[in-house]
């Protein structure tokens, strides 16, 4: 329990004394002989009482039990002709005589604050997936369209940079797949945006409405380039097809071209067998 009066409050339970955030330092009788007076706050307790209570198993003078209220009182700034706190009874006791001090209680938010929290993100979620993701007439809807990304490959060898062979092999990959009629591609520019603010490519499938996701990876292995391809579901994130190119890599703008289109025309061909577009184009 938590007594509070005038700038100070008292802890029953650690039996501690502070004012406003900090701690009164107080010795352990005077700590007792202020928790005594709270618990009786409003009546006298005379001295005998007090002094059985504050110390139990031993015999005490008065002289003790005023020193421990000169303590007290020091403590609370209640030295002046006219006690606040503590009142001395003459030929009797003491008694604590402040009255209860409650601390203020916190603002009401108003009621309608909470509605009105819910509808501004209602608004923005609704405001965000029209900015974004609300497709636009230039595209083409329906059954049997089939929505994926590519995910940059990774370079999987040093000298070759993401900046070099593997994005260009990505953008060609891109420019392939967005030539089959029944494929809507995500621009590279929209991936690379998610993946810089951190989200992960399922969870960017997921948001832009995808199915499937290309991914894989780019090395070198002695004189050749070594090209692993990947078609993801978004959804499970189970591989439907993969494969593995190698290519001799003194061309490797050939090798890109050459890779890509390969990879494109697989891709296509596993969606058709899904079921996602007709077989023939």
């Amino acid at each position: 329990m938590i007594h509070h009066f005038g700038p100070f409050r008292y802890d029953t339970e650690q039996r501690l004394l502070f004012r406003d955030e900090g701690m009164v330092p107080l010795v352990p009788k005077a700590i007792d002989t202020l928790h005594v007076l709270l618990e009786r706050r409003g009546r006298v307790v005379e001295k005998a009482e007090l002094m059985k209570l504050v110390w139990p198993d031993t015999v005490v003078e008065d002289v003790g039990l005023a020193r421990n209220i000169s303590l007290l009182r020091k403590a609370l700034g209640d030295e002046g002709a006219e006690s606040s706190y503590v009142e001395t009874i003459p030929r009797r006791g003491y008694r604590f005589v402040a009255a209860e001090a409650f601390p203020p209680a916190p603002p009401r938010r108003p009621r309608w604050l909470p509605a009105a929290c819910v509808a501004a993100l209602v608004a923005l979620a609704c405001l965000i997936y029209w900015q974004f993701y609300v497709p636009s007439r230039f595209l083409k809807r329906g059954p049997g369209l089939a929505a994926l990304a590519v995910v940059p490959f990774e370079s999987l060898t040093p000298d070759l940079s993401p900046s070099g062979f593997a994005q260009g092999f990505t953008d060609s990959l891109v420019s392939d797949l967005s030539k089959l009629d029944a494929v809507q591609v995500v621009s590279p520019s929209t991936v690379r945006r998610h993946q810089w603010v951190g989200i992960s490519m399922g969870l960017m499938g997921r948001l832009l409405g995808l199915e499937v996701l290309v991914e894989g990876t780019v090395r070198k292995v002695g004189g050749r380039l070594r090209i692993t391809a990947r078609l993801v579901d978004v959804h499970t994130g189970k591989v439907i097809w993969s494969d593995t190119y190698d290519r001799p890599a003194a061309d490797p703008g050939q090798v890109e071209t050459e890779v890509a289109a390969e990879v494109a025309t697989q891709v296509g061909a596993h969606l058709a067998i899904q079921g996602k577009f007709p077989a023939s184009r």
